[in-house]
């Protein structure tokens, strides 16, 4: 090979994953090793040209591979794809044969290089391995597999590194007064109970003002009458935002820091805002204390900026997803206490419902609203009118915030849905045994609830009836099933895109109806299947594998392509954020890397033959009711 030609060798496969994983060493090497082929329209790759000889990648040019059999298309490829893998280890005979519809420059990676490289590179052997939810796994690295580099910025600093040392440590019968003085004398918040080296609990500054105090109490009691005892840890070496999204998922304001099994220090928002300026914490604190309804509405401009943080530094989709809905909880939160202010008590118990994304703590920027009220018992006009008019100060304000206003008025602000428990209890089982469209409609988009205030009991009541009424309901079950799997991943037969055209005669692909909820309402009527009353997408699959309905590995391909697929479009998002452009869930491929293209291929191969298998279980393989 001229030697002249090596700079340019590097250079493509310096950008081309997984090669791109590569040492510079074993890059050098493998620069070395690439044979150069031309080959002019109408040539033809096959048997001895093809079996047996390695990696085939398009420099430029395109090419297609025919089955020999009868001719018929398999795949067409173009600069940067690559053919000839699964012919690697044949030898005198190729199951296909190559055509070149214009003058193509091939890089040829030897068979033998290539075995060795897979052996010896974790990220090339994923990408070539023969399962799809592998390669889609090697394709990410979120900020647990950050580099070192990274880990010095404050948002990936380890918890021991911000973490307050300054333990205030009291036994379960230390009383509730010495406990006070000793979280003085340590200036903390919390202190943690201790009893033979082993960790019972933790109690807090407002645990002893609300659980004793406010209670009159007998502050001579033991500490462990009011110390918190199914409490959250982390470890030392996990990073703030691994804190942080412990924080958001549960709560919770102060956490044990552990090493080695032993309590090491405590970590809380204040110190994460002191040491990380996590506009998260900062803006959910603010939030909670908000009583003016413009300052509400101007924290509204911080989520964009939280938004792009997260996805430029790499953090996981789920954890995105679940700090924009707690952000989005929290904004909704404040505008039901001051809506209560303003209103007055309520007549009845309640609670303020998302249903949806937010419902399964799935928020991204382009989430509408959807949300409704449960009351505790049936409503007379006047206290009909008083909810009414809560939730029209709640969605209006939300609108304001960037929340839009739900299309189909599935809202609390509709009259339909503020209703009893026992009236939506009816609504239900109505959906659930007279499958008509308007039915499928209203149930799918409240099948998915989450209490954002008020009485958690009456949304977990409704959500058991759902489930007892539902698993039993096959017909329901089967069509729900049909009605989703009538839209299909846009990917056709030879791996090809199947594409739409937009107004501008433009072809895109609907990532959010064409590939994400399809997984989500499989997962839905898995986690109804398997009786789970979790309204979060990868918990749902969980139970499934854990009821028997799906395998370990099963599990692990839909979660993979569904983690991979939030991931493109997060990232298209932040891309039209940072152009100025509108937002939307359609992209074109060809805006997106090779790399992309062929992972996105992968994961809607997933999605296609788990819509297969759950239409076989839930209505026997038939089509469309």
């Amino acid at each position: 090979m001229d030697k002249s030609l090596l700079p340019n060798i590097y250079e493509f496969i310096s950008k081309t994953y997984p090669f791109s994983q590569l040492s510079e060493l074993e890059k050098d090497a493998t620069a070395t090793k690439i044979q150069i082929t031309y080959h002019s329209p109408g040539d033809v790759l096959e048997d001895e040209t093809l079996a047996g000889a390695g990696l085939f990648m398009v420099r430029a040019g395109v090419v297609e591979t025919r089955y020999k059999n009868d001719g018929s298309l398999r795949g067409r490829f173009s600069v940067g794809d690559t053919f000839g893998f699964t012919q690697m280890d044949k030898e005198g005979k190729s199951d296909y044969k190559a055509v070149f519809l214009e003058n193509t420059l091939l890089y040829l990676l030897p068979r033998t290089v290539l075995h060795y490289l897979i052996e010896k590179n974790k990220a090339v052997g994923d990408y070539f391995d023969s399962k799809e939810w592998v390669r889609l796994s090697s394709s990410h690295n979120y900020a647990d597999d950050i580099s070192e580099e990274e880990k010095q910025s404050s948002t990936f600093k380890s918890i021991d590194s911000v973490c307050n040392h300054d333990l205030a440590i009291v036994t379960s019968r230390t009383s509730i007064v010495d406990t006070a003085i000793k979280l003085g004398e340590h200036n903390t918040d919390m202190a943690v109970v201790i009893d033979n080296d082993e960790i019972k609990g933790v109690v807090t500054k407002s645990d002893i003002t609300l659980k004793a105090v406010a209670k009159s109490m007998d502050i001579n009691s033991p500490i462990n009458e009011i110390m918190t005892r199914n409490l959250m840890t982390i470890d030392a070496n996990q990073s703030v935002y691994d804190a942080l999204e412990m924080m958001v998922m549960y709560d919770i304001k102060n956490i044990p820091v552990m090493k080695n099994n032993k309590v090491i220090g405590t970590v809380s928002t204040t110190s994460l805002l002191q040491n990380s300026q996590l506009q998260t914490v900062y803006l959910c604190q603010e939030l909670q204390t908000a009583k003016d309804v413009e300052k509400i509405i101007a924290l509204s401009k911080q989520k964009q900026e939280i938004f792009e943080t997260l996805v430029t530094t790499n953090v996981k989709p789920h954890t995105i997803q679940k700090v924009m809905s707690h952000i989005a909880d929290n904004f909704a939160q404040a505008f039901v206490r001051i809506a209560e202010e303003k209103l007055g008590r309520a007549p009845v118990d309640y609670a303020f419902v998302a249903a949806g994304s937010q419902a399964r703590s799935e928020v991204q920027f382009l989430s509408d609203q959807d949300n409704c009220i449960i009351t505790k018992t049936e409503l007379n006009d006047e206290q009909r009118e008083y909810f009414v008019k809560l939730a029209k100060f709640v969605t209006e304000n939300l609108d304001k915030c960037g929340y839009p206003l739900c299309d189909g008025n599935f809202m609390a602000s509709n009259p339909r849905w503020v209703a009893s428990l026992d009236t939506w209890k009816s609504y239900y089982t109505k959906w659930i045994s007279d499958t008509d469209q308007d039915a499928i409609l209203s149930s799918s988009v409240f099948l998915d609830m989450r209490c954002l205030y008020g009485h958690t009991l009456l949304v977990k009541q409704l959500r058991m009836h759902l489930i007892e009424t539902a698993k039993n309901n096959s017909r329901f079950m089967a069509t729900l099933m049909n009605i989703s799997a009538a839209v299909s991943p846009p990917v056709g037969t030879f791996r090809q895109f199947v594409l739409t055209k937009d107004g501008d005669n433009k072809p895109y692909l609907n990532i959010k109806k064409q590939a994400i909820n399809l997984i989500i309402e499989m997962a839905r009527l898995y986690g109804i299947c398997a009786q789970s009353d979790t309204t979060d997408t990868y918990e749902r699959l969980k139970a499934a594998v854990k009821a028997e309905l799906l395998k370990e590995e099963e599990y692990k391909e839909l979660s993979e392509a569904y983690t991979f697929l939030n991931s493109v479009r997060f990232n298209h998002q932040l891309k039209a954020m940072k152009n100025g452009e509108k937002l939307s869930n359609n992209i074109v491929p060809n805006d997106l890397s090779q790399f992309e293209r062929n992972h996105l291929r992968d994961a809607f191969q997933i999605i296609a033959k788990h819509q297969k298998g759950a239409l076989f279980r839930f209505s026997g393989g038939r089509g469309v009711l």
